[in-house]
């Protein structure tokens, strides 16, 4: 990094809109590992960086940049450093680093094509990390934060690409890793969909449009439910020697932690929340019921890996199908957290939570309300259903099944509530008002 002027990189990157902590006074700023890419068209420096607060915990970034008459320059805003990028995953090359190595991986069809010099479009709709689209066939996410241990997306990308027949997500091509003390994934290709729509988007727009449901649309939210399914499968049909994926059954003992972590979970989020909603603290009692069930139901079904983080915005609309993305977990949570495994129903709870949301959007928006959530929750669910049928990952009983789903719903609840009063105070009645609904149907 001898070529870059290393006292400009706080300025570098409280310019970037990617980096976090422009809010947070910077102590130091360190190079962990880098890599010099003299590549013919473009040269610059591929590094690691430990940034350091005046408090709170260090976070580690990845740098794309070159010197500049500023100082520094990313080099992503030159298509030849881009493609060069590219190249590396593509031909799957193996460059040295200081202390490791950059690795490219290809695992899309070999006899992919791409024009030469491949055409370049950013795309600035991403807050948190960068995202080019090449040749109108693959879009590149450079990942910015960088976190310890296994990337789930690329994780999950994988296995799905390579070890199941599942199909309906933009499927992974290729990857960007450094090997090494730092190690991390650098960079993730993707199939690029063009002209799709997000399923938030796409759900809202139909219940703005549609003062009933239509056939059509029940049918497509019966299509989602099996997609979800599908994937569901997908992850259930791993080998018992594939660690990371291979199903579990789901023991008492996993039935009781969840169980103490939602009823944990309803105490703090009660007590906050009460102080806006009175009335949810005269249903406590009734809800941690309702959480403790799920210690008691007899042990059934298995624990797989899962998507982790669905809901209606993790999903898109293409040429009148369902694809399923972006499996990389709460973002909030470490990967540790996000590669653990769940019963499956877990996601099914994350969607059926979000088409609370977008009914209550179109009412907040000031459309008349009206009573299409549960018709769409049960379109999904029969969908979902079709396709597990005899399952052996779900629940055996009827009873176990929906006391399972009941207590993951209420869990995503409990932490919308917490967000809402964290980041929109106003959107809080939202979850309270569907807690008050479950806590009246037990």
């Amino acid at each position: 990094m001898t070529s870059l002027d290393l006292t400009k990189l706080p300025d570098f990157l409280k310019s970037q809109r990617w980096f976090a902590g422009k809010a947070w006074p910077i102590k130091s700023v360190n190079v962990v590992d880098h890599v010099p890419l003299d590549l013919g068209s473009c040269s610059f420096t591929l590094a690691v960086v430990e940034v350091v607060y005046e408090l709170g915990q260090p976070e580690r970034y990845l740098l794309l940049a070159k010197p500049a008459a500023e100082g520094i320059q990313s080099a992503m805003d030159t298509d030849d450093c881009v493609r060069a990028l590219f190249h590396i995953l593509r031909e799957g090359r193996t460059v040295p680093a200081g202390s490791g190595r950059v690795v490219g991986e290809w695992i899309g069809p070999a006899d992919a094509t791409f024009p030469s010099p491949v055409p370049v479009r950013r795309l600035n709709v991403e807050q948190s990390n960068t995202s080019v689209v090449l040749a109108e066939q693959v879009i590149l996410k450079i990942i910015r934060k960088l976190e310890a241990g296994v990337n789930p997306e690329y994780e999950v990308g994988r296995f799905l690409a390579t070890k199941t027949e599942f199909r309906s997500t933009p499927r992974l091509l290729g990857a960007l890793t450094l090997e090494g003390a730092a190690g991390a994934t650098l960079a993730l290709a993707h199939r690029f969909v063009p002209d799709a729509v997000d399923g938030w988007r796409y759900t809202l727009e139909r219940l703005r449009q549609e003062r009933a449901l239509s056939e059509r649309f029940l049918n497509e939210m019966r299509e989602m439910g099996r997609c979800v399914g599908e994937l569901h499968q997908a992850f259930a049909s791993a080998s018992p020697d594939d660690a990371a994926f291979a199903p579990e059954p789901v023991l008492q003992e996993d039935l009781q932690r969840w169980s103490a972590s939602i009823v944990g979970e309803l105490g703090v989020t009660l007590a906050d929340a009460g102080r806006l909603h009175p009335d949810l603290e005269g249903r406590r009692e009734r809800l941690i019921e309702q959480a403790r069930r799920l210690a008691l139901i007899p042990p059934s079904g298995q624990k797989t890996r899962t998507h982790g983080d669905l809901h209606l915005g993790q999903v898109l609309r293409s040429h009148g199908e369902w694809l399923l993305f972006d499996f990389e977990g709460e973002p909030s949570r470490s990967f540790t957290a996000r590669r653990e495994k769940y019963n499956p129903l877990r996601d099914v709870a994350g969607m059926l939570r979000s088409f609370d949301y977008a009914e209550a959007t179109v009412s907040l928006e000031g459309g008349t309300p009206q009573s299409r959530v549960e018709p769409t929750r049960a379109a999904f669910l029969e969908g979902y259903r079709r396709a597990t049928e005899g399952a052996v990952f779900l629940p055996t009983t009827e009873a176990s099944f929906h006391v399972m789903l009941s207590a993951f719903e209420l869990e995503k609840l409990l932490y919308e509530v917490r967000y809402e009063l964290q980041n929109r105070p106003d959107w809080v009645r939202i979850p309270v008002q569907a807690l008050l609904r479950m806590e009246n149907t037990q």
